[in-house]
Order: C-alpha cells, then structure tokens, then sequence
C-alpha cells in the first residue's frame, strides 16, 4: 500500500486536507493541539489504495513538545512513505522553513500550496513553477476547504520526486564549509543506519538534536566531538550559538525563495473585515461579553429545541408504555416492551434533543474561526488559575466529551500540567451532562438556573484548579496561538463533525439505554431496586435530601451519565417529574451529577494518561466534591425555591 504522511505546520489547512482526502475520517479544528496523535485514512483513487497519516502540526522538526517529537519520530522511522509538505500559501515565508527541513530529509515529497484562496485575498501571487524548480520538487496550489488540488497533489507524488538538485540546501559559504567538513567524517554505516544524508545528520548534529544524539552517541562518540567542534567554529565566526546561526540561515533562505517565488497585487493598506471583527471580538473587555453572549445564544437555542421536542415525544412514549401495559397479557413480554419503549424514547425525547443542537453549535464554532478566539480569550484565564494556555485545548473538547479532552492533556509539556489538565476536565459538563441539566433544571426550574450551574461549573474548575497549581508552583510559558481565518461554516461539513461525535450515542449509549431500561422495569418489576435504594438512603436521603428511589439511576449514571437523568423518568413511573421532585431536589440532583465520578469510558483513558494514583483521586476527589457542592445547593435550594 502506497503511504502518504501529511506534514504541515499548525492551522495550515492539514487536516482539512486529510478529510478531503479520506473522506472525513479526522475531525477538524481550527486551534493547535486538536490532533495530538497521529490520525490514519484510506483513499482509493483510480484502483490504488493509499493510506494517508495526518501527523500533529508542528513548526520544526526539531521538537519543542510532545507533539512535534512524536511527527518527528513517525517521519524517520517510516522511510518508504512519501511526503507531503501542507504548506499555508497566506504566510508562505514562515511556512518554507520547514519545507527547507524536510528537503534535508531527502525523501520522496511535494509541495501542496494550501490555502491560495485566502493568500489572493491578501494580494499575494505565488508562482508555483518556479517554486518547483527552485525546491526540485512538485508544488501544487491547493484549497483543501473546497477541495481543490487534492487530486493533483497524489498525481505528483506517484512520480516519486526526491530533491537532490534543491538550491535551498545551500547555505552560507562559510556555513556550508563546516557542514560539509562534518558530513565527511559521517561514516556510510551510520547513514544507511538512519536513511538520512550525511549532510543533513551534520546539520542536526550542530543543531544538538537530541534525536539523533541520542542514536549516535553509543556507537560513534567520535562524531559528537566531531560535532563540538564544527559547533564551536560557527560560533566563533558568527559570535552566536551555532544551532541559531543554522535557524537563520534556514530563516533567510525561506525569504529569498519566497521573494523570488512572490509579488504582491495591490493590497489595500486598510483592515480587513476579518481584522476589524477581531478588534472587538479580541477585545479585554467585548470579546469576554461577546463570549458570554454567544454561550448564552447557544445555550437559549438547546434549551428551545430540546424542551419543544421533550414535552411532546416524551409524553407520546409514556401513551406507549402504559398502551402494552393494558394490552399485553403475557407479564415477561410486556417488561421487556415497556423497558424497550421508555429507551427509545429517553433517547429520542430527552437526550437527542439536546445533545443535536449542541453539537451543531459545536461544529459551527470551529468551522468559523471563532473557537480559536475563545482559545486566545481563555489563555489568560488559564494562567490565572496557573495552568498552560494549551490547557484551555482540553477544557473546551471536554464540553463535547471527557474522553478526547482528557486525551488531549498530553500535548502539555510538563507532567503536572498534564496531570492537573486531565483532573479538571472531567468536571467539565460534556454534552450527556447538558442532558441534564436543560433536560431536568431547564425544562422544569428554568433556563436561567441551567445556565447558572455551567457559571458556577467554571467557578469550581478555576478554584480547584487554583488550589492544585499553588501546592506545585510553577511559571507558566505564553501561549503562541495563530488565529485563522474567519469563514462561513460549510453545512456538509458541519452534519459530518456532528454524525461523528453522535454516532457513538447511537451506536453505544442507546443500546445501553434500552438494556438498562428493560433492567430497570425487572428491578422494579421483582422490588430489588428498593435494596439497592435502600443501601444508598444514607447518602440520597439523609445528606442530599432527595427521594429515595433516585439511588439505581445514580449507579446507572456511572455507565453513562445521560443514563442517570433518563432512569430517573423510569424509576419514578411518569413523565412529569415536577409531581414527584421539588425543584430543590431536581437543582441538587443536577449538581450531584454535573461533578461526581467520571463515566466508566473515561475512567481507563484517565489511568493511561495520569496513572492509578490520580484516577483514585480523580473518582473519590470527584465523589466528596458532588456530594459537599449538593449539600450546599441542598441549602441554596431552601432559600431560592
């Protein structure tokens, strides 16, 4: 099978490309660090089957964190495969510096000018043929977005091109001298060893990568003192460190190419829409009311739709079962239809309904730009409760879902970021917790209260997350993050992101939820619902002062949480339970669940990441902190309601 690594620097359209490609298999970010490992698709174009790796973006190919190293690693070790350099047409001076480094590779590569729409935008012409001759490789002017270019791009690396004759892998005359000094005392075995040029492992080695220190330096010391040497050289002809005289001879190659390569048509000096927006939207003040605004508009949109469509296929459901109670004679059958119809219909009338909207609305702020804003907005936030800005990565994924948000944690650099990252995000309310709380508090109490547990959800995760980062002090690096175009959100686009993240509903919580209904009408049926409900009273009753029976749908909520809301419709027997809860005990329920344990699915992906010591921490931290939260709101309900 023919393989085809995708490589690019972040926001450079990469994964864009991948889903033209492969047919939407990634799903699409428009903020670093949405891929932190590698994603794989399969493209079957005129009878050949190819298999395409979209790697992390990364800015070099000498790593500056986890992800970079891991794009480094994948492209040595796989020396057949071809290359395929996602470059951003807009800023092509910066995005040829890492061209230049894979050059030095001397694989097999093309060059796909993405994004060339938005760089005639900016009044910026690029000649591609000359380019391809300056480089001696193939460069296509692509846009992954409408999908242009993409088949053009595969056509050219079927010809297998390798630049040898490249003039970008000329240096300085002096810088070339001692490159090539080194390079001769690279011996051959070393070469054929790491399938890299003796030229290129010269440059590394003045560059101090520790890659390829670290594969030398058990068999061929001599070449490190070697490397000393020539480092020393440069530095003393140069008056900097050696691996910075490397870094700006790459820098101004990359602007000699692109000034021969580049002219400019009338470009108004003026901003641009985009630039005028983000004046505001960007602002200290308006970007953060701005942000309110739009969680408040999406929010109110859920909270419409989906009470709309309860309150009727609810109600419809309920007809249903107490019709195959009346008419069904044979007992076993009728336990199991009844199970059968109170699933399908939480589904549809109570989790769908709520979990759709959002993700569409999910899916629309990425495809916009505007999820990279909140991204900038929130690196401040971050490092007032003294975490990483990337952090904010996770927290925002961990609305959509704990899983991939606490997956995302290992893109910080160090290990208590990584580890104080992965805690906080499971308190974020994922989409099965919005379930909840529009499905229980903001249908029954009132949208404003729903919208009040998410304000004192983040009040929560800022204080907690305080207090974890003071115990271990820290400084916190800035966050570099681009910001990328404004665009209007593909519709196909949008529907397919949101069929990805709720096909596992489908496919995983709604059987679940028809085999844990039909479970719960036999509990009820042979009364051991009431042992169980009996064993956790001490807890539901006596300290959170809710009625008895909610005790099977908090263990239910464990497997999913979603579960927990739609048992409760079971458990009690109607579909109104404003006639057998106060709304202090629905606002207390709510917050129980919104903070207790992790879902089960995430609890295996939370001790890979964190280990067995801090998932203990994780699940009894999260258990004392929803039942202490809910005796407070316990309180709070007293006095509101």
């Amino acid at each position: 099978m023919n393989e085809l690594i995708l490589v690019g620097q972040p926001n450079s359209g990469k994964s864009t490309f991948f889903n033209a490609l492969s047919g939407y298999k990634a799903l699409t970010g428009n903020f670093p660090g949405a891929t932190v490992s590698y994603q794989e698709g399969e493209l079957n174009l005129f009878g050949r089957i190819y298999k395409i790796v979209d790697l992390p973006g990364t800015y070099s190919l000498i790593p500056q964190d986890r992800a970079e190293l891991e794009a480094k690693k994948f492209l040595v070790k796989h020396k057949e495969a071809r290359i395929i350099d996602i470059v951003d047409s807009s800023v092509l001076a910066r995005s040829l510096e890492l061209t230049i480094e894979l050059i030095e590779l001397q694989r097999p590569m093309v060059v796909a000018l993405n994004m060339i729409d938005v760089a005639k935008r900016k009044g910026l012409q690029i000649d591609h043929q000359k380019l391809s001759t300056l480089l001696d490789i193939p460069c296509i002017p692509t846009s992954a977005k409408r999908g242009k270019g993409a088949i053009e791009v595969i056509r050219a690396s079927n010809k297998n091109k390798v630049p040898e004759k490249s003039v970008t892998l000329k240096f300085q005359k002096d810088v070339e001298e001692v490159i090539k000094s080194l390079a001769k005392k690279v011996p051959e075995n070393l070469e054929k060893k790491l399938s890299i040029p003796a030229r290129t492992i010269a440059i590394r080695l003045i560059e101090e990568d520790k890659y390829y220190l670290d594969a030398i330096q058990r068999e061929f010391d001599f070449l490190l003192n070697e490397a000393e040497k020539a480092r020393k050289i440069l530095e003393k002809k140069h008056d900097k460190d050696a691996k910075f005289v490397i870094a700006a001879e790459r820098h101004n190659l990359a602007m000699e190419i692109f000034e021969q390569v580049t002219t400019f048509t009338g470009v108004k000096q003026t901003e641009s829409l985009g630039e005028k927006i983000d004046d505001i939207v960007l602002h200290p003040l308006w970007g953060y009311i701005i942000l309110i605004a739009v969680f408040y508009g999406l929010f109110s949109i859920i909270f419409n739709l989906g009470s709309h469509f309860e309150n009727i296929i609810v109600s419809q459901f309920d007809s249903l079962s107490k019709l195959i109670e009346s008419r069904v004679s044979d007992k076993i059958f009728s336990l199991i239809l009844i199970g059968l119809s109170q699933g399908v219909g939480g589904a549809l009338g109570i989790a769908l309904p709520y979990i759709i909207p959002f993700l569409i609305g999910l899916a629309i702020l990425e495809d916009t730009g505007y999820m990279a804003r909140i991204a900038f907005l929130a690196d401040s936030i971050m490092h007032k409760i003294g975490l990483h800005g990337k952090a904010v990565v996770s927290f925002v994924l961990g609305y959509g879902c704990s899983i991939p948000a606490v997956m995302a944690a290992r893109n910080l650099e160090n290990t208590r970021d990584r580890i104080i990252t992965a805690a906080l995000s499971v308190l974020i309310p994922c989409s099965a917790r919005t379930v909840i709380i529009f499905g229980l508090v903001g249908f029954y109490i009132g949208k404003w209260y729903a919208i009040s547990l998410y304000i004192v959800n983040v009040l929560v995760i800022g204080l907690i997350g305080r207090i974890l980062t003071r115990i271990d002090k820290k400084v916190v690096p800035g966050l570099v993050l681009e910001i990328p175009e404004y665009h209007l959100p593909v519709v196909k686009n949008v529907l397919i992101k949101t069929w990805i993240r709720i096909k596992d509903f489908i496919t995983v919580v709604l059987p679940l939820l028809i085999a844990g209904s039909i479970v719960m009408v036999f509990l009820e049926h042979y009364s051991i619902d009431s042992i169980i409900n009996s064993g956790l009273k001490p807890l539901t009753v006596f300290i959170l002062g809710l009625p008895e029976k909610v005790g099977t749908t908090l263990i239910f909520g464990i497997f999913k949480k979603e579960l927990s809301l739609m048992m409760l419709f079971q458990a009690f027997g109607t579909d109104n339970l404003s006639k057998v809860m106060t709304h202090s005990q629905m606002f207390v329920y709510a917050v129980f669940t919104l903070f207790y344990i992790p879902c089960i699915s995430t609890i295996p992906v939370l001790y890979r990441e964190t280990g067995k010591k801090v998932t203990f921490y994780v699940i009894t931290g999260t258990l004392l902190l929803a039942t202490t939260l809910s005796i407070l709101a316990r309180f709070v309900g007293i006095i509101l309601f």
